[in-house]
């Protein structure tokens, strides 16, 4: 195979590769889109998900179970079940972008509740804890996690991760001054990447409505509910520990619900990838004669492990022929149209890609991704969505209480390019930020969490 993919590489032969090709990546495809769809589908139909709404939770396993015995059935329309699995696919994409955007939220309040955590102790307590860190020995242990690494990636995420930290001493116009320097360094990119980025900022500042059905997750949205509506300036303990437990409460339940919705689009993908390239299959592999076998016996909600045996010990061989073709995928779509058309392979490659994409692990992955030459974003563009951006975001300040503005304006500058030029700049901004926050109890707090931070790492390496 190696040989192939060099050959098409310098453009040898490239008519008859192409078809070699093919022939491998519809082998390869079948065998590796069997192991993947059958092993998700059996640990989906096995797991016991009680979170969920019921009918809601049966309505998709339904779909599932109907799907896995349309591809079961030699006799199955390909093109029906590709269309329906698309379908489904996009109705749960919608789901977790729902969820997406509430999880957002509850870091948003989670970030504000960390901060009270220590506001209800008695002056002497929080003094008492205080007075447990020193500042240059603290300061010396920060600066040898942050720069103790020669990695430098290392290095920035640990910076990245500590600024996220670090109680905010900000003005408005300073945030949007940040926000635009660094909107700027997408002109002339492509516009996907910085709608990705604007998508990032706004989803941290609670400011994305994602689209949603009516009475969809009540109980989340009626938990969000409560944190909107709280006033966290004049929040009582009892309150606070009642927050708490919501809090933790709700994002154990979001966490369960994702998961499952992770593993619902594991199999959908599977299906749809199987949808795409069986078609073009000649002759029926071993291994998805062995995977026919468990795909009747989990459409009929029957779970036989001893089906699983033959299949068991194939998926490595099958990952690293697939990352072969892969290599040189894209290449072929954009640098041999004219020689697809010619051979008539144009659509098979298409749904190579679409296979690739769908086995792989961007399970939410935009499918509609042409792959053509990207839109750039110009500078009008930018500025256009500069301007939005901080209107929006300007408008959203001025409505929340003053803790849930410093921890949207703390999950923003988390999200921005960093500004520092040396690492005594990073150090001075901790100083003045950190040491000399006029909050104790924020304070103390994440003094408290940075320590147990870099604690824990220390334990595992």
């Amino acid at each position: 195979m190696r040989k192939l993919i060099q050959e098409i590489h310098n453009g040898k032969n490239i008519k008859e590769n192409l078809k070699h090709y093919a022939d491998i990546a519809v082998k390869t495809y079948v065998d590796y889109g069997t192991l993947e769809m059958t092993f998700s589908a059996y640990s989906l139909l096995e797991d016991e998900i009680q979170v969920l709404d019921a009918d809601e939770k049966e309505k998709m396993l339904s779909q599932v179970k109907q799907a896995i015995g349309c591809l079961a059935d030699e006799s199955c329309d390909f093109a029906v079940l590709g269309e329906k699995m698309n379908h489904l696919r996009d109705e749960i994409t919608d789901k977790m972008d729902v969820l997406t955007a509430y999880t957002d939220r509850m870091i948003c309040y989670e970030y504000v509740l960390n901060r009270m955590e220590l506001k209800y102790l008695s002056k002497k307590e929080l003094s008492e804890k205080l007075a447990a860190f020193e500042e240059e020995e603290y300061m010396k242990m920060l600066e040898g996690y942050l720069f103790g690494s020669k990695d430098q990636k290392v290095a920035l995420d640990k910076i990245r991760l500590i600024m996220g930290q670090i109680p905010v001493h900000m003005t408005k116009n300073k945030l949007f001054e940040r926000i635009g320097e660094a909107l700027t360094l997408y002109q002339d990119g492509d516009k996907s990447a910085l709608d990705g980025f604007l998508y990032m900022v706004r989803t941290s500042a609670m400011l994305y409505e994602p689209k949603q059905e009516e009475n969809q997750f009540p109980e989340i949205l009626e938990a969000l509910q409560t944190f909107e509506q709280t006033d966290f300036e004049s929040l009582e303990g009892e309150k606070y520990n009642q927050l708490v437990s919501l809090l933790e409460k709700t994002a154990k339940e979001i966490h369960e619900i994702t998961d499952f919705y992770y593993e619902v689009q594991n199999v959908v993908n599977g299906v749809y990838a199987m949808a795409l390239i069986l078609p073009y299959r000649e002759k029926m592999s071993r291994i998805e004669k062995a995977g026919r076998n468990v795909w009747q016996a989990l459409a009929q909600g029957e779970l036989k492990e001893e089906l699983l045996v033959p299949l068991e010990g194939s998926i490595e061989e099958c990952v690293e022929k697939s990352s072969h073709l892969e290599s040189i995928l894209y290449e072929i779509r954009s640098s041999y149209k004219k020689e697809l058309m010619e051979t008539g392979l144009a659509g098979q490659f298409h749904d190579f890609v679409l296979v690739a994409n769908l086995l792989s692990d961007s399970l939410f992955i935009d499918l509609s991704v042409s792959g053509e030459e990207e839109e750039k974003a110009d500078l009008s563009y930018v500025r256009k969505c500069t301007d939005e951006l901080v209107n929006e975001l300007s408008e959203k300040l001025s409505r929340v209480s003053k803790p849930v503005k410093k921890a949207i304006m703390g999950l923003v500058l988390e999200k921005l390019p960093l500004t520092f030029q040396n690492s005594d700049e990073v150090l001075d901004y901790i100083r003045v930020n950190l040491m000399g926050c006029q909050d104790k109890a924020e304070k103390c707090v994440v003094l408290t969490m940075l320590a147990d931070l870099i604690r824990e790492e220390q334990e595992w390496t």
